[in-house]
This record gives structure tokens, C-alpha cells and sequence, in this order.
């Protein structure tokens, strides 16, 4: 890419680069609160659990077209249909995410070890992309590519489906963001203040399985997981507030895909793996800051 200009890069990959912005500023936020709530191993094992309903869905497409329908569209043209595409992954990485987190959260009622679980759940979503990757029609390519972080070819329709999935996400965390941080940090206090407990954890586990599907739709497990765990950690030594915790997570996160983007094209790197290194070099200071505390 040496002969490319700095210009034509920005402008030939525009939309990966936007996409890797929005969810650096966005993912962090949602990653924030899964840290408070002690669920951090969520941010590791839901987009996988995405990956395998995006995979899922290319591998039911032929099926899906002759049997129910997609909008009259044959399998050729739902292949070359990006709105036809995103939706429908969309779809089911959201209802593998959330059927994800039922399967923690029932799980974690009955006890053990938070860590172990989400291992085994890392395991068998992983196991459940690599089977039904050999099932979709699309071949193995597009999947081993998403799975490696390669998404220099999103094109502008992923970009606005990421980013109304995560201005929703954002947006409903900005907005109920305290009663969903006193629901996370004492649940019995939220309901003797009259909040509606379980309607708020309802909706966080909602905003949890949007952001993550879509992101993982878009941009792979690797890049939607690293900037749901490291930025937050990242920042929590330096933050002595939630909504400074919040921020700075968020400034961590869009720093990083800056800094991943930059080093993606310049040295024709994956972009997803590239953020996730990126965001990584935080992690360092922070490690100073909480021996000096």
C-alpha cells in the first residue's frame, strides 16, 4: 500500500475505519457496566456467541429462501443484497447473544465458578462457528475472515446498521444509565426505592445483546471483545466516578481505534486485531496507577 496515499486509504476504506470508530466510542461504555456488574467474562464469550448466529444464518439462507421466503429475493440475490445480508445475520446474532446470556445467567443461579462457565460457553460457540461455517453457502472465506478481523471490505450498509445499533445501545445507556448502574450494584436497594428491577436488567441484557450482535455482524468477535474488556480495565484505576469511569473508557476506546487504524493501514495489518493490540498499550499505565494505590 506504499504507493496509495494517506487520502485515497481514508477514502477507499471509509467505511471500515467509521465502523471501528463507533464502536470504539460505543462498546467500551456497554463494557463499563458489564465490569461493574462482575460479568466481564460476558464481553469474551457473547460475541462469540454472535459469531455463531451470524454464521448460522448464512448457513440456513438457502434453506430459509425456499421454505419461508426473504422478501421474494432468490439465494443469489439475498447474497448480493447487503440490507437483505445484515438484517438477517443481524437477526439471529441477536437471538444467539441473548439466548447467550440466558444460558449464563440461568447457569449462574445455581452457583459455580462465573469463570468456568464462560469457558465452556467460549468453547462450544466456537466449536458451533468453525461446524456451521462449512455449512454456508458463502463458503469459508467471508467467515474465517470475520473471524480474523479482516473487515477493510465493510461496505456503507454494514457502517449504518452498526451505527443505529449502537446509537440505540448508547443512547438507552445514557438515558437509563443510574437506574441500570443501582439495579447492577444493589438490586434489593433498587426495589425498596421503587425501580423495576427486573425490567431494567431485562434492558440491559437487551442493550448487551444488540451492540454485540451488531458489532460482531460487522466487524468480527475479536475487535467486539477486546473493546469490551480492555478499555474498561484500562480505565478503571484512573476513574473515582461512574460517569468518569464511563468516559474515559470511551476516550481509551476511540483512542485505540485510531491508533489500530492508523497501524492497520499503514503496515497492511487486520484491522480488528490491530484496535485490540492497540487498546492493549493502556493497559500498562493502568497497571502502574493501581500499584500506587
Amino acid at each position: 500500500m506504499d504507493e496509495i496515499s494517506w487520502l485515497d486509504r481514508l477514502e477507499l476504506f471509509r467505511w471500515p475505519l467509521l465502523s471501528a470508530l463507533v464502536a470504539g466510542i460505543v462498546l467500551p461504555a456497554v463494557g463499563a457496566f458489564l465490569l461493574v456488574r462482575r460479568t466481564s467474562f460476558h464481553g469474551i464469550v457473547l460475541p462469540q456467541f454472535a459469531a455463531a448466529g451470524v454464521v448460522f444464518a448464512y448457513a440456513i439462507l438457502g434453506w430459509w429462501i425456499e421454505t419461508i421466503g426473504l422478501g421474494g429475493l432468490t439465494l443469489d440475490d439475498a447474497l448480493h443484497d447487503p440490507h437483505a445480508a445484515s438484517t438477517f445475520g443481524l437477526v439471529w446474532g441477536g437471538l444467539f447473544t441473548l439466548g447467550g446470556i440466558l444460558l449464563l445467567v440461568v447457569s449462574g443461579r445455581r452457583g459455580g465458578s462465573e469463570s468456568a462457565r464462560a469457558a465452556a460457553g467460549f468453547a462450544v460457540a466456537s466449536a458451533a462457528v468453525l461446524v456451521l461455517g462449512r455449512l454456508s453457502p458463502i463458503g469459508r472465506g467471508p467467515v474465517d475472515e470475520l473471524l480474523a478481523g479482516e473487515v477493510l471490505g465493510v461496505g456503507v450498509h454494514d457502517f449504518e446498521v452498526l451505527a443505529a445499533a449502537l446509537a440505540v445501545a448508547g443512547l438507552l445507556l445514557a438515558w437509563f444509565g443510574r437506574d441500570l448502574l443501582l439495579t447492577s450494584y444493589d438490586r434489593e436497594a433498587a426495589i425498596v426505592l421503587g425501580k423495576r428491577a427486573t425490567t431494567f436488567e431485562t434492558l440491559f441484557q437487551g442493550i448487551v445483546g444488540l451492540a454485540v450482535a451488531a458489532g460482531t455482524l460487522t466487524l468480527g468477535p475479536i475487535l467486539v471483545f477486546g473493546l469490551l474488556v480492555v478499555p474498561p480495565l484500562a480505565a478503571r484505576p484512573w476513574s473515582r466516578s461512574m460517569g468518569g469511569f464511563v468516559g474515559l473508557s470511551l476516550a481509551i476506546g476511540a483512542m485505540a481505534a485510531l491508533i489500530g487504524e492508523t497501524a492497520a493501514l499503514e503496515w497492511d495489518l487486520p484491522l480488528g486485531p490491530s484496535v485490540v493490540l492497540a487498546s492493549a498499550l493502556f493497559l500498562a499505565p493502568a497497571a502502574f496507577a493501581s500499584r500506587r494505590t
